[in-house]
């Protein structure tokens, strides 16, 4: 064969894996928003008030699962054990009943989204760090109460299962923020059929001391893990990679009067997800 010829052929065999690769339909995502926004302790009508314009953006933004911080509506009141034992447990409430809940509940519904939202939630006498799943409805798709406790075992009753959530963009796992840093918790939500980990969280943050922990649990369980922080919104690969990290202040929390000010950074962050893996990669 000329080698013009030779040529000729090699650049129609190009063209040919070019134009396949542009036919194969390009991947379903889902858009993931956090919503990185600073907490006002112990005040659920403020914290409320302050997240609902952002979680309106992120629907705007076409966002189909939207997730706030640990406990956004109470502020993570439990690190402040100053605040009176009956002050603290009355900033709880049940799911679904609960007041704060049902307004949660309508904004969902109104938008038409899936919502993670951290609370302080009331079971009884019982008081549990909480990760409430809400569907496009408004409806309770299910809770997921923290595992690891630490200091706050002394006001709050850990959770026992690392549950994962049935949604159109397959099983969602929930963790928050200390559950993290053990491989037997999180590796539970892979055994249960997670598809994807959603970490709210209201501790550690940054490239030192946070983000080599989500990096290796996502190596591990070879799962993509979105972090939603006050401070930070991150999203760690299955090959344990960053594929999103922005850090935003250093402020966890606010006083009042810090409302608008400069230490009041907050947005809302968006993560496209491919779902599912490409054929020469399916399994």
């Amino acid at each position: 064969m000329h080698l013009t010829g030779a040529l000729a052929l090699g650049v129609g065999l190009a063209a040919l894996v070019a134009a396949a690769e542009a036919a194969e339909p390009p991947r379903p995502t889902v858009r993931i928003a956090g919503i990185v926004l600073k907490w006002i302790r112990g005040d659920k009508a403020a914290n409320l008030r302050r997240a609902e314009p952002l979680i309106r953006q992120a629907a705007a933004k076409g966002a189909q699962i939207v997730v706030t911080t640990e406990c956004f509506l109470d502020g993570y009141a439990i690190a402040d054990k100053a605040i009176p034992l009956n002050t603290y447990r009355a900033l709880g409430e049940p799911i679904p009943d609960g007041t704060c809940f049902k307004k949660l509940a309508a904004l969902a519904k109104e938008l038409k989204i899936h919502l993670v939202a951290g609370m302080l939630e009331a079971d009884g006498d019982k008081r549990f760090n909480t990760a409430a799943i809400l569907g496009p409805d408004g409806r309770l798709i299910g809770k997921y109460r923290k595992q690891h406790l630490g200091h706050e075992s002394v006001r709050n009753t850990p959770g026992k299962t690392s549950h994962t959530f049935a949604t159109p963009f397959g099983r969602v796992g929930v963790m928050i923020c200390a559950d993290r840093r053990f491989p037997d918790i999180v590796g539970r939500f892979r055994e249960n059929g997670a598809e994807l980990l959603l970490c709210l969280s209201g501790g550690m943050f940054g490239p030192k001391s946070n983000d080599p922990i989500l990096q290796a649990r996502s190596r591990e369980n070879q799962l993509t893990i979105v972090f939603v922080h006050p401070a930070e919104f991150l999203v760690t690969a299955p090959d344990g990679s960053i594929a999103a990290r922005t850090i935003l202040g250093k402020q966890l929390l606010i006083a009042p009067e810090e409302v608008g000010g400069k230490k009041d950074q907050n947005r809302v962050f968006i993560f496209d997800l491919p779902l599912g893996p490409r054929k020469e990669n399916a399994q």
